[in-house]
């Protein structure tokens, strides 16, 4: 189960839409876009967050802008099915 920071940004644009990305701790990036009405519903579905932590992700990303919540655990399986995975290279 991978542990890492929940990265919920909002997005300018007509719908609102939201770029949530999850890093991590051990290396690795997803990412999603997602439209403001389907934000919620995403992370508790999909992703597996707990709805009071999806809500009051999606309330701070809104009226704040951005939000970052450190050490979620998430299901992997559930990761590669709804979200694009990014590796970044590392250089020596």
């Amino acid at each position: 189960m991978p542990v890492g920071t929940l990265d919920i940004m909002k997005l300018d644009g007509d719908p609102v839409t939201y770029q949530v990305m999850f890093e991590e701790n051990a290396g690795g990036t997803f990412v999603s876009r997602i439209e403001g009405d389907e934000l919620v519903d995403f992370m508790h579905e999909e992703m597996r967050v707990a709805m009071p932590l999806a809500l009051d992700a999606a309330e701070r990303a809104q009226t704040e802008g951005r939000t970052r919540l450190s050490d979620v655990f998430l299901e992997e399986n559930n990761l590669h099915a709804v979200m694009e995975y990014m590796e970044e290279e590392i250089e020596d």
